[in-house]
């Protein structure tokens, strides 16, 4: 049996609960500088999903990251980088890969799926956060530890 990290137990509950949807996804990181020195001090990997339903053409996001803090503040603008990275890249001539649908013809819901195994801030202040910005949080909770 092998032990599951966050991003392998969340992408798990996004096919199970997301059965009939496809999705595409981007892995990045938050790069945690000093102020003074601009050393890197720290950094967090993440993953931003965009759950589609091809049927009724619309797209939820997902994000996958262990242990949210403030970088939760960022997220909105993420997402919102997520979706105009994801609709250029489709009208790029530079794709070959013709199975890849246009991602002009799915209708974003507002509805963000946060996955992580642990908040380091109150889920309240996410949410407000979120509704700020025309964003609807969807909280799951992961249990990393879980067996396949």
């Amino acid at each position: 049996m092998k032990k599951l990290d966050v991003f392998e137990s969340a992408m798990s509950k996004i096919q199970n609960e997301f059965s009939t949807c496809s999705t595409v996804h981007a892995d990045w990181e938050f790069v945690l500088t000093d102020k003074k020195t601009g050393e890197t001090k720290n950094t967090k990997k993440f993953r931003m999903l965009a759950i589609q339903n091809g049927d009724k053409k619309y797209q939820h996001i997902a994000v996958i990251i262990p242990e949210l803090s403030s970088e939760y503040v960022q997220i909105p603008d993420l997402v919102e980088k997520f979706l105009l990275q994801i609709h250029s890249e489709t009208r790029s001539k530079d794709i070959l890969d013709t199975k890849m649908p246009d991602m002009n013809i799915f209708q974003f819901t507002g509805d963000v799926y946060l996955y992580t195994d642990k908040l380091l801030i109150s889920e309240d202040a996410i949410r407000n956060h979120f509704q700020k910005n025309n964003l609807v949080l969807q909280s799951r909770l992961v249990k990393p530890n879980a067996f396949l």
